[in-house]
């Protein structure tokens, strides 16, 4: 079974850029029995400073956490260099499943599938 995760990386090589940082992020699927992945594509993240205020006015980015949570909604994982609690807690409320990973790709990619597969086995036991 496969499942897909997006990565902030600037170089397609290593999980190296803060949330807030992100232009665009880097999908890839995981072969969830060997732990081999494969690029899908790149997708933008529009910025639009104006709106990226929230309700209260303030510029903390709240909105543009939610915006990169519908970019990345698909994802079993979103993973970054950095991210700071407020966007985090935003991306949790939106069932967008965030970890701070800055390692390379490759590293990054066989630490998560290891996770993956721990944390499944552990929802499919009943108690």
């Amino acid at each position: 079974m496969a499942y897909k995760i997006a990565i902030g990386t600037s170089d397609k090589k290593s999980v190296n850029l803060h949330f807030g940082e992100i232009e665009s992020v880097s999908v890839y699927e995981v072969n969830e029995s060997d732990g081999s992945y494969s690029f899908l594509e790149e997708r933008k993240i529009t910025r639009d400073p104006e709106k990226e205020e929230c309700e209260s006015g303030c510029s903390c980015g709240s909105n543009f956490a939610v915006k990169v949570g519908e970019v990345v909604s698909d994802c079993t994982y979103f993973l970054v260099a950095k991210i700071g609690p407020k966007p985090h807690r935003l991306l949790q409320e939106n069932k967008v499943n965030c970890l701070e990973a800055p390692f390379e790709i490759e590293e990054a990619v066989s630490k998560l599938n290891g996770y993956y597969i721990s944390h499944k086995k552990r929802e499919s036991h009943v108690f």
